[in-house]
């Protein structure tokens, strides 16, 4: 009796939880998926390791160019040429990947290397780039303060 019983209440419960997941939002159901995708990847391997300090490196990069804007307009393109390798490297990882990981992650979508490789590259151009606009705004208002300057001295 009590068997039965603990199946019925099973079977109501996972009822529920299908139609819940039926119900659910995009962003749960992406958020699901996203984590499943983590959860997939072995980081410790070795190589993973290495692709997040390297990801690391570029984003203290970013931090140290940051007061130089020649610089860091080139380090900008520099990322987004590495970012644009995303293709080429993931065929070679297809190819290779015996050699260095555990599992093959290198599939034909590129979905992996966009993720761990691409993805943190972007993100690291998005912030380089905020930070060269912020210092062509502040060369803006020294310019414009400098005009200012000048037209006071020639009424004077």
């Amino acid at each position: 009796m009590a068997d039965t019983q603990q199946d019925f209440i099973q079977h109501i419960l996972s009822t529920l939880h299908s139609k819940q997941t039926a119900q659910s939002s995009p962003i749960d159901r992406y958020m699901e998926r996203t984590y499943q995708f983590l959860d997939a990847i072995d980081w410790s391997q070795t190589w993973i390791r290495g692709l997040i300090g390297f990801h690391v490196l570029c984003f203290l990069t970013t931090i140290c160019l940051r007061k130089r804007s020649t610089a860091l307009s080139i380090y900008f393109f520099i990322l987004l040429g590495m970012a644009a390798l995303a293709q080429p490297l993931n065929n070679l990882g297809k190819t290779h990947w015996e050699k260095f990981a555990s599992a093959d992650y290198f599939d034909e979508s590129g979905l992996f290397i966009v993720s761990v490789y691409a993805l943190p590259l972007v993100f690291n151009c998005f912030i380089t780039l905020m930070l060269i606009l912020k210092a062509a705004a502040g060369l803006l208002v020294e310019m414009k303060r400098a005009q200012i300057r000048g037209k006071k001295g020639k009424t004077e």
